[in-house]
């Protein structure tokens, strides 16, 4: 007797590990230099116990590099908090676009080999309304949209979050050229993990801008675009899945 074959997933296929890269390249960053602070704390002391160098010296040096041991080490674990706080909010985001209707694929930390530090388009998206480059951002609020600037507690980002987004989206489009038709929208979004934004969603210089809990309304209200054929859709999946 044959088995019944599987009903299709109602939900969006997903691709990638949200989070991944950044808790790996995050460590290897954070921790990098306190291993080198570990490494002149033995060699400082190996030093001292056969005095090869006079005593007070090497003390005085074991000592400098214990400090200075102790402040990387400080630094390490607030950075690592930082990095880690980063990777949830992509965790979140991920589990919200999961819930995207079939028909939609999603890939997670695809690498942006124009950037170095092993940095990645956090997500990306393909639907029905064309291919969107997700950036999160897992800031706490009160944030706001003022004057076209979004704002953390009243004073504005140093490093604005919808710049970052029109540049992967511009990335994007350059890694996939001879791929997508030319005309094929690719947009970059914002999303704020920490749902801080005051309003849900919004618009900064053409791109969007919104929280955790819009995100999957914003991408399902994107007016629909000519469907892709699906020897294009195939090949753009292996073009970002071949990143990885």
């Amino acid at each position: 007797m044959s088995r019944p074959l599987p009903s299709p997933s109602p939900y969006a296929t997903v691709h990638g590990s949200p989070g991944a890269r950044v808790r790996f390249f995050g460590l290897a960053d954070i921790y990098g230099p306190f291993l080198l602070v570990v490494f002149l704390c033995g060699y400082f002391l190996h030093a001292a116990l056969p005095l090869r160098m006079p005593r007070t010296l090497a003390a005085a040096l074991l000592a400098a590099v214990a400090l200075a041991a102790w402040a990387v080490s400080d630094r390490c674990a607030r950075r690592f908090g930082m990095f880690l706080k980063g990777a949830q909010g992509e965790e979140a985001v991920a589990r919200e676009l999961a819930l995207l209707p079939a028909g939609w694929t999603v890939f997670h930390g695809v690498p942006s080999r124009s950037r170095r530090g092993g940095q990645d388009f956090d997500h990306v998206a393909l639907g029905p309304g064309g291919l969107f480059a997700i950036e999160t951002k897992n800031w706490a609020g009160p944030l706001r949209i003022e004057g076209g600037t979004v704002t953390i507690g009243g004073a504005p980002v140093t490093r604005s979050p919808v710049v970052q987004a029109r540049r992967q989206a511009d990335e994007l489009a350059s890694a996939l050229r001879g791929v997508l038709p030319e005309d094929f929208p690719i947009a970059g979004i914002v999303c704020f993990a920490s749902n801080g934004m005051d309003v849900d969603a919004d618009v900064v210089d053409g791109t969007p801008v919104c929280n955790l809990r819009a995100l999957g309304r914003l991408l399902r209200s994107a007016p629909a675009v000519e469907p892709l054929p699906p020897e294009t859709r195939a090949r753009l999946v292996a073009a970002l899945l071949a990143r990885r």
